[in-house]
């Protein structure tokens, strides 16, 4: 009798000196999935946004932009419209340099580059490890002239 209850006591004073480190990796897990997260959702956005101009036939910089921001808000936990933490570039330019003429043509073509920055915060705000990440992803597409 007496030896069941020393191997009781055991087990709580093991799993009293345990549940930190499980707590621990759980919080750090979840903080790490939801960076990966949102480094995706950047990424699908520069590339939506990128791929909205380059086929649009009368594409400017703020369709592009607000294309990249509605991909970015279709995942969970992100504000895609918040412009202090979402910023948002959208750029025209040649091949050699130089400003895009509309209509795009075959010999005149042009080029969309969306460039997607974000902060990422986490969740719980670790000692010694940082509490922030920059995200920063940059798509450049052909445009398609018309037919």
């Amino acid at each position: 009798m007496r030896f069941l209850r020393g191997d009781r006591g055991q087990s709580f004073v093991e799993t009293a000196l345990l549940l930190p480190i499980l707590v621990f990796l759980i919080l750090a897990g979840g903080d790490l999935a939801r960076a990966y997260a949102m480094q995706l959702a950047v990424q699908n956005g520069a590339r939506a946004g990128a791929e909205a101009a380059a086929i649009d036939f009368s594409p400017t910089a703020t369709l592009a932009e607000n294309r990249a921001r509605d991909e970015m808000s279709r995942t969970p936990g992100m504000d895609g419209m918040n412009t202090t933490l979402v910023v948002v570039n959208v750029g025209f330019a040649k091949n050699g340099g130089g400003t895009c003429a509309l209509p795009v043509t075959e010999p005149n073509q042009c080029y969309v580059t969306v460039r997607v920055r974000y902060t990422f915060h986490t969740v719980t705000p670790w000692p010694l490890i940082p509490n922030t990440a920059n995200f920063d992803r940059t798509t450049t597409m052909r445009m398609v002239a018309a037919p």
